[in-house]
């Protein structure tokens, strides 16, 4: 195979004693074993709640003077997703509405929404949960056969990036790794696939064990166009695989909160152990009592709820106490106060209960809960928005196939859903009538979701009063 950017560049020295799939088959097992992966598929668990505190073991101190595990203690794994919340929280925040695509030109921005089609913004969507969970998400642009561009999810954890400088700005190559269902002498079995997206087109590999073996057919143009019954592979300019990072460092939300939300969990489970111990199952101390031996003596309480103690003549009357540790709430209760709010600040999310306590708030006090998620959201925001002009060419090339106007430029805005005071923005906006154009003012104006279609209506408007005068 030939790379547009000279196979080199991946391995300079060992090229001639090492193939291209052998050198991908090893950079390919190290990487699914790497730190980078593991914390990627603990992101997407984390949010699913599969979290630490669900293998939790109750342990003591044994004999040797190592933790050994006790299942005779109460052993409550609480889960408070406090982060999946706030990843819904920070997606919700930027992309609860779907963004609007807009151009200078009316024309190539009506060609361009409609090349993009409807699941676009589900795919946006997508990457940025991605980004927000594993610290990058990945799109993959293809034509969807009827004149328009398709945007595909790759999982992260899934996706081996080549980068071509050390920023992770620009990427050579894209090795992706998948499973597909087939049956076989054995039945249904799992066979196991990578593909290495290039510039020149997409290099399809079995995986047998650690090795990487050609299969067929080998390669797969981007596009395949026809002309007089003949079929032509073509290629894009550029790699049709788009990055959408979290911030320049690709550092997921979890990498922020783990250790708060494992204390959260933890706190809660403590206080529940604490409520559920009892004369059943706390320390009991037993005094003149050398009846059966202690693990009997265990079961019948546990059975019977009571227990008989005799007094010999002569001997110290014989009693049954319990050591026990008083469950203070209210100090549960305020460290899961501190652990919770530095869980938020952390995470740069806002607490809804700082607005219920504002009462009825005005613009600043708005503006100061929701400043840490604006500065969290302007990062991603940054980064989409770097994605979505690098997938503008590829639309444009899909609008030139089919004739239709391209290349006018466009832009991506960002509706965030905030809690904002209407009534003090529309009179900002009226109070700024004869300073800005009606069409600025109607971009601020919170009841207006299409600036075109509302400046059609107010045409139609005041032609028909026109007409009626």
């Amino acid at each position: 195979m030939r790379w547009k950017k000279g196979a080199a560049a991946f391995v300079p020295e060992i090229a001639p004693v090492m193939s291209e799939a052998d050198f991908l088959a090893r950079e390919l097992s190290d990487w699914e074993t790497s730190r980078a992966r593991r914390r990627q598929l603990l992101g997407e668990l984390y949010y699913r709640g599969e979290q630490q505190i669900l293998r939790r073991k109750r342990t003591v101190i044994g004999p040797e003077g190592a933790p050994v595990e006790v299942t005779n203690l109460p052993n409550a794994r609480l889960l408070d997703n406090q982060y999946a919340r706030l990843l819904d929280q920070k997606l919700n925040y930027l992309l609860g509405r779907p963004p609007l695509v807009t151009s200078d030109d009316r024309a190539y921005e009506r060609a361009l929404r409609g090349a993009l089609g409807r699941d676009f913004f589900r795919a946006l969507r997508g990457a940025a949960h991605d980004a927000l969970a594993a610290g990058c998400g990945w799109l993959f642009a293809c034509p969807d056969g009827a004149g328009g561009l398709s945007l595909r999810r790759f999982r992260p954890w899934d996706v081996l990036p080549f980068w071509a400088d050390a920023d992770h700005t620009a990427l050579d190559a894209v090795l992706r790794v998948y499973e597909r269902e087939a049956y076989g002498p054995r039945g249904k079995e799992k066979a196991r696939y990578a593909e290495l997206y290039t510039p020149d087109g997409v290099f399809r590999y079995r995986r047998e064990g650690r090795a990487l073996v050609p299969d067929s057919p080998f390669c797969v143009p981007y596009v395949t166009a026809r002309q007089d019954g003949r079929a032509f592979p073509l290629s894009w300019e550029s790699l049709p695989v788009f990055p959408v990072k979290y911030g320049p460092e690709e550092l997921s939300l979890l990498d922020r909160v783990q250790s708060l939300q494992d204390a959260v969990n933890l706190i809660l489970s403590n206080f529940v152990n604490g409520m559920q111990e009892d004369p059943r199952n706390t320390i009991l101390v037993l005094v003149n009592y050398d009846g059966q031996n202690l693990g009997e003596f265990r079961r019948n309480l546990a059975a019977y709820g009571a227990v008989k103690v005799r007094s010999d003549a002569g001997a110290p009357g014989g009693d049954v106490r319990t050591l026990s540790l008083e469950v203070s709430a209210e100090n549960y209760k305020a460290v899961l106060e501190l652990l919770s709010r530095a869980l938020v600040e952390n995470a740069r999310g806002y607490d809804a209960k700082d607005l219920r306590a504002a009462g009825t708030p005005n613009e600043m006090n708005l503006r100061s809960v929701f400043s840490d998620a604006d500065l969290d959201a302007d990062m991603l925001e940054a980064e989409l928005q770097a994605a979505f002009q690098a997938i503008v060419p590829f639309a444009d090339a899909c609008l030139r196939a089919g004739g239709r106007p391209a290349g006018a430029g466009a832009s991506l805005i960002f509706n965030r859903d905030t809690i904002v005071n209407e009534s003090q923005v529309i009179a900002d906006v009226a109070g700024s009538a004869s300073l800005l154009s009606r069409e600025t003012l109607l971009e601020q104006h919170p009841w207006v979701e299409d600036v075109p279609l509302e400046l059609e209506r107010l045409r139609r408007e005041n032609k028909q009063k026109g007409e009626a005068t």
